[in-house]
């Protein structure tokens, strides 16, 4: 008698969403901490941690799908890892972030915005110039976070994945 084994084959879209929970997840607290701690979530070194935090889930999910999988990956599939796992970890993050300083607590927005203020100030810029940029920055601060969440994250990928990808020799001949 055959027992029929079902086995869910793993996927890179998968893999790339558990992966982009995760991501989106360290990249949350990362925020938060920052916050609480009443630094500027928007910038500075603290920052990083969540870079460092998402390239590594991105080989640890490339590795998971390496060693559950045949043993090989090649560029276009940690690539789709990648990608699935940037659109939810950036989703997630922006979000949430949106949720935290329009719900909760403007104060990391106005740090942020005071900060811009005073650069442009030392740099002599004029005041009418100062209220057009501080105006379109709070109309536009979201639409480009995201996209340059998106673009920023997938460059990580591509370059990431040029030395996690393992290529099957045989499939190639």
């Amino acid at each position: 008698m055959e027992e029929n084994k079902e086995t869910n084959a793993i996927t890179t879209r998968s893999v790339g969403l558990t992966f982009g929970l995760y991501s989106g997840a360290v990249s949350v607290a990362v925020f938060l901490i920052v916050s609480l701690l009443g630094m500027n979530p928007f910038g500075g070194g603290l920052n990083y941690i969540g870079m460092v935090a998402a390239i590594v889930l991105l080989v640890l999910a490339q590795k998971k799908f390496k060693d559950e999988g045949d043993g090989y990956m090649s560029y276009g599939q940690g690539f789709g890892i990648g990608f699935w796992s940037s659109l939810v970890s950036v989703t997630l993050s922006m979000g949430v972030t949106y949720v935290y300083i329009n719900f909760v607590d403007y104060g990391p927005m106005q740090m942020f915005l005071d900060e811009q203020l005073l650069k442009m100030q030392e740099s002599g810029t004029p005041e009418s110039s100062i209220e057009v940029a501080q105006d379109w920055t709070k109309r536009l601060f979201w639409v480009f976070g995201a996209i340059g969440g998106y673009i920023g994250s997938l460059v990580i990928v591509m370059i990431v994945t040029i030395f996690t990808q393992k290529k099957n020799a045989q499939a190639e001949v």
